[in-house]
């Protein structure tokens, strides 16, 4: 029974502390206790090898075999330890300094024991985002070639809800006037937790669906944390952009779900679940404009109604951002200037006039893609680019095969779209709106949102439904 246990808990348990631990730092701007995410990585490595899912008619030994296997032919595993590889080689090669030339009359960073090395300035942000790398690794690792579909399930429902009840507590906090969360409402700051909110707030929309389509049990809590609690965390702490963006998307999803779940519930379901939509909609609009009107919601909308100045004030401060990222990268074109190097560099880059554009969050570019060229150089973005594609690829492949084939199950028949699990829309959207906005700001330097769309990119193509036929149909 213990055995048992085990095997369908155990590394999902794992797996979600892992992705969990940032969480609790959701807050903050920058982020540096997270060494003990490499003990959780530890704990799940070992339980991936010791006690992986099970499937029917297999043995535990079979299972750890079927992992072994696919692990040597997985590509995240080599693409991952790559990346880890470099973070190692950033923390040891760590320790500059800022020093003063007399001769030169400039101030300027010192150079790294190994000049020809990936370096960091400063260790403890090397070491910080070595451990978030290497949770990513292992947490993508044991949901592609571990855990099984129904584990994954229950971890992605287990991260939506506790995302909403992370949500609750900071908006509370933050009506409390409590900080940082109260200054957090502004949706100024980066990383912006608004934007984990959203994400999740997508998933837990699709989770809802998916959990009333197969009738389990608990679909309140998903209701309660994964779409009203992330609701209102978005809300509250995405930027006015971000709100536009993921309000209407999220109604647009929650339609969808409704049309998904036309044959799969009775009617007297399908009018429930319209019905508390309509009042989940209603309440909020209706605490947002009439019970409460001085809102954070109210506030970001007003800041930003002059479109054009502030459309203005944003691209000087990106393009300043930008410019200096660019002109440190090529001075270090090949491995960057390491973890957290921008907030060090930026400094010595511009000039007095740009500075106060960037004074605030002078670690953030405002565009992770620049940000992860200047800090990791040619040699990290390409991995880090080869890290996405590995994970694209098996959802993609699956995805052409039900556009080609169709689908073997009770969506047969249906439009493409309908014949995907809600998790699968649900989940591509929210990480496309994520990957969009890294282009104009930095979501992925929250670690929770990272992991967590790892943990999504890799869980997907477990929820694609079966081929339907050996051949396409009309042939």
């Amino acid at each position: 029974m213990v055995q048992r246990l085990l095997t369908k808990y155990g590394l999902v348990f794992h797996v979600a502390c892992a992705c969990l631990f940032p969480l609790c730092f959701v807050s903050q701007v920058r982020f540096f206790n997270l060494v003990p995410l490499l003990w959780l990585s530890l704990a799940v490595a070992e339980l991936m090898f010791l006690q992986p899912s099970v499937r029917r008619s297999e043995t535990l030994a079979d299972a750890r075999l079927r992992v072994w296997n696919a692990l040597v032919w997985d590509p995240f595993l080599y693409v991952g330890l790559a990346v880890v590889a470099v973070g190692l080689l950033q923390v040891a090669n760590s320790g500059c300094e800022l020093v003063y030339l007399p001769d030169a009359d400039i101030w300027q960073i010192s150079a790294p024991p190994l000049a020809w090395a990936p370096f960091s300035v400063e260790p403890r942000a090397a070491l910080a985002q070595l451990s978030v790398w290497v949770a990513c690794v292992m947490v993508g690792l044991a949901l592609r070639v571990a855990l099984g579909k129904e584990s994954k399930r229950v971890l992605l429902q287990t991260l939506a809800c506790m995302s909403g009840a992370a949500a609750l507590f900071a908006t509370v906090q933050a009506c409390r006037q409590i900080q940082p969360y109260a200054s957090l409402t502004a949706g100024a700051s980066a990383p912006v937790i608004g934007t984990v909110f959203g994400f999740w707030l997508f998933l837990g929309i699709g989770l809802l669906a998916d959990a009333t389509a197969r009738y389990q049990r608990g679909k309140g809590l998903l209701l309660l944390l994964g779409v009203a609690g992330n609701l209102a965390g978005m809300l509250f702490f995405a930027s006015a952009v971000m709100i536009c963006l993921f309000a209407p998307l999220a109604l647009a999803l929650a339609i969808y779900g409704l049309v998904y779940l036309r044959p799969h519930v009775p009617k007297a379901m399908q009018l429930k679940l319209f019905l508390g939509w309509a009042l989940l909609v209603a309440v909020t609009v209706g605490a947002l404009v009439f019970v409460f009107p001085q809102n954070p919601v109210a506030d970001k909308c007003k800041a930003a109604l002059p479109v054009a100045e502030t459309w203005q004030a944003l691209a000087e401060s990106r393009s300043t951002r930008a410019a200096a990222a660019i002109k440190i990268w090529q001075d270090h074109a090949w491995a960057g200037v390491g973890a957290d190097g921008f907030s060090h560099f930026v400094g010595l880059t511009v000039d007095a006039k740009e500075w106060p554009t960037i004074s605030t969050d002078q670690g953030y570019v405002y565009n992770d893609w620049l940000q992860y060229l200047c800090e990791y150089g040619v040699l990290g973005a390409a991995l880090f680019l080869s890290a996405v594609v590995v994970l694209l690829v098996p959802l993609c492949y699956r995805a052409r095969i039900v556009w080609k084939f169709g689908s073997q199950d009770d969506n047969e028949g249906r439009g493409f779209l309908l014949r995907l699990s809600p998790l699968v829309v649900t989940g591509v959207l929210a990480s496309a709106a994520c990957l969009v906005e890294s282009f104009m700001a930095s979501p992925y330097r929250s670690p929770f949102l990272l992991l967590s769309w790892i943990c999504v990119m890799a869980a997907l193509p477990a929820f694609m439904p079966a081929r339907a036929a050996a051949r396409p149909k009309g042939v």
